[in-house]
């Protein structure tokens, strides 16, 4: 296995997350209008002790993660327009499973670890 530094496990980590969701807002459903546009958000917000966390990521564009802040999220989520319950019960199924395939379980884990360890 290669050694990354903080900053490529994160990119690696980051990517996965986005490509786990098709590269689109796991809530509005909406695909990035650049690269810059598509987000991680804390479902629960670090503000609220949410952690840097697999499950607790999820891709978000720059819209919905600003409109949500450190709300709560199923409560925020199901005001919006485009609220659907099949993205509420893909985001729930996210944060209860909280995998990012990274060629095998052994891996995903591993990068959870390692991104925990250096960000704490």
């Amino acid at each position: 296995m290669t050694t990354l530094n903080s900053s490529q496990a994160k990119r690696i980590w980051r990517t996965a997350i986005k490509k786990a969701w098709n590269d689109r807002c796991a809530y509005c459903g909406n695909p990035p209008i650049d690269d810059k546009s598509l987000t991680i958000d804390h479902v629960k917000p670090r503000a609220h002790g949410g952690q840097d966390q697999t499950k607790n990521c999820i891709p978000a564009c720059l819209r919905c993660n600003a409109d949500k802040g450190s709300d709560q999220w199923m409560s925020w989520f199901r005001m919006q327009d485009f609220y659907s319950i099949e993205a509420e019960i893909r985001i729930k199924n996210w944060l209860i499973k909280g995998k990012v395939e990274f060629g095998s379980e052994e891996d995903s884990i591993w990068l959870d670890k390692f991104i925990n360890h250096i960000t704490t």
